[in-house]
């Protein structure tokens, strides 16, 4: 009976896991810092982070530029989420980036100008794909890629458990490649959720896969299932939420999202992101915290496997 009572509970708390995590990251987001260029004089860009301030504050960081053409550049660069021309009553926002992120930027900066009797023209300059209405493709996307490579890391203990570290890792790159060309065949050419860039969408994809089935791996291999089981809750109810998902990383809770900065899923999503709509700006942190999950879970494989105590082995052979 207390065996029954202990699957309950824990299915219990793990369904309290999921629903606390999404729905405590995804319910009301609120703007946590968000850059956005300010084409104008220092002046006037002090004079409308006050405004924003009293509105939303600690929402907006406002940066001055004094040209257009740069603060485009930033956007396109992901130094900033918006650009606002003031003069010229214009909004430029890049959905790609999180298309409910661009509506709470548009919302924000839209009832401002219309407090002081203006009207503010929206435009986006990233727009994601046509049919990405809610603008979840990615976050999805990258769920499919997180899969893959925890059960090829399970599969591959399970079937070839006696293969050594090098071998290991060449059949993962390989398992990768192949997990990573049909996913994004599928998103890209299939379905046009991710369009335009499947050659370097399969590299990012793969790298993704193989980061996650090096660290599930190296896990298995240390600590055993409980690695396994570790990493997946880990990864999926916290990492996926912690990445921002449709509505971005600086629009959930900041202790949250700097939790996600150091999980792969985060940084993957960014990769992809920034691969797909940014033309492959700003990858080098996301790179690197990928590398270093990559790196680790090469250092769990390389270590020696345990060893079966004296107890546990007399114990087995009575049996």
């Amino acid at each position: 009976m207390k065996k029954i009572i202990g699957v309950l509970v824990g299915v219990s708390l793990l369904g309290m896991l999921f629903s606390g995590s999404f729905l405590g990251t995804f319910f009301e987001p609120e703007p946590h810092g968000v850059p956005v260029a300010v084409v104008g004089p220092d002046t006037l860009v002090n004079q409308l982070s006050g405004a924003m301030e009293d509105n939303k504050p600690g929402g907006f960081d406002l940066r001055e530029y004094t040209s257009v053409d740069v603060a485009h550049e930033a956007l396109l660069g992901r130094e900033v989420d918006a650009v606002l021309v003031p003069q010229e009553g214009r909004l430029v926002v890049a959905s790609a980036g999180g298309r409910a992120g661009a509506a709470a930027i548009t919302g924000a900066f839209q009832a401002a100008e219309k407090a002081q009797g203006r009207a503010l023209r929206v435009e986006d300059a990233v727009p994601l794909a046509a049919g990405d209405v809610g603008g979840t493709s990615g976050m999805f996307y990258v769920l499919s890629l997180v899969l893959p490579g925890l059960a090829m890391a399970l599969l591959l203990t399970k079937v070839a458990p006696g293969h050594g570290p090098a071998l290991r890792v060449g059949v993962m790159v390989a398992g990768a490649l192949v997990a990573a060309s049909v996913n994004a065949w599928l998103a890209d050419v299939v379905l046009g959720a991710l369009p335009g860039r499947y050659g370097w969408l399969v590299v990012v994809s793969a790298g993704i896969v193989l980061t996650i089935g090096l660290v599930v791996s190296g896990l298995l291999k240390t600590v055993g299932t409980v690695g396994l089981v570790l990493a997946a809750l880990l990864f999926i109810p916290i990492g996926l939420p912690a990445s921002g998902g449709p509505i971005g990383a600086r629009f959930i809770p900041e202790w949250y999202a700097a939790i996600g900065r150091f999980l792969p899923v985060e940084p993957g999503s960014e990769v992809v992101r920034n691969t797909v709509y940014f033309d492959g700006a700003a990858l080098g942190t996301p790179l690197g915290v990928l590398a270093a999950w990559a790196l680790l879970g090469v250092i769990l494989l390389a270590l020696p496997r345990r060893r079966t105590s004296s107890h546990q082995a007399a114990h087995r052979i009575r049996r």
